[in-house]
C-alpha cells in the first residue's frame, strides 16, 4: 500500500511539472555591419527578401514577430542595424533553418532580389549572432 502511494505522488508530480512548465520565448538577434556605404542596396535586401520570408513565417506561425532596428555605430559597436526574429519557444526556433529555407526555396528559386546587382557580401557583414531566452516580459 505504501509503495502504491509513493508511485501514485510520484506520477501525479511528474503530470503536474510536465505541464506546469513554462513555455520560454526565443529571440535571434543579427548584428549588421553595412559595407561601403551600400545603405540603399542592404535597405533593399532586407525590406525585399528577409521581410518577406518573415511576414511568410508568421503567417504560417513558425515566428512570432520580427523587426529591423537602426542605431548609429559607435568605438564600442560597429553594427548599423540589429536584425531580431522571434519564436515561440526552443523548438520552434530549432525548427526554424529548415522552415526558411523551405521558405526561400519557394519564394526566391532564382536567388534573392537584388539593388543593382550587388552581392549581399558587398554591402553588409554579419559581426555577430546572439540566441536569447525571455525571462521577463510585456507580453503573456
Amino acid at each position: 500500500m505504501y509503495m502504491c502511494r509513493v508511485l501514485f505522488f510520484a506520477l501525479i508530480f511528474m503530470i503536474k511539472t510536465s505541464y506546469g512548465q513554462a513555455v520560454t520565448p526565443v529571440a535571434v538577434y543579427d548584428f549588421i555591419k553595412i559595407k561601403n556605404g551600400k545603405n540603399k542596396e542592404a535597405m533593399y535586401y532586407y525590406e525585399n527578401n528577409w521581410k518577406i520570408y518573415r511576414d511568410i513565417a508568421l503567417k504560417k506561425n513558425f515566428i512570432t514577430a520580427y523587426k529591423i532596428v537602426t542605431c548609429q555605430p559607435d568605438s564600442l559597436a560597429g553594427f548599423n542595424l540589429i536584425l531580431i526574429t522571434e519564436y515561440a519557444d526552443s523548438a520552434a526556433y530549432t525548427k526554424s533553418e529548415e522552415r526558411f529555407s523551405e521558405i526561400i526555396k519557394e519564394t526566391r528559386p532564382n536567388g534573392p532580389l537584388l539593388l543593382n546587382e550587388i552581392k549581399p557580401a558587398d554591402f553588409r557583414e554579419n559581426l555577430y549572432f546572439r540566441k536569447a531566452e525571455t525571462i521577463i516580459s510585456s507580453k503573456n
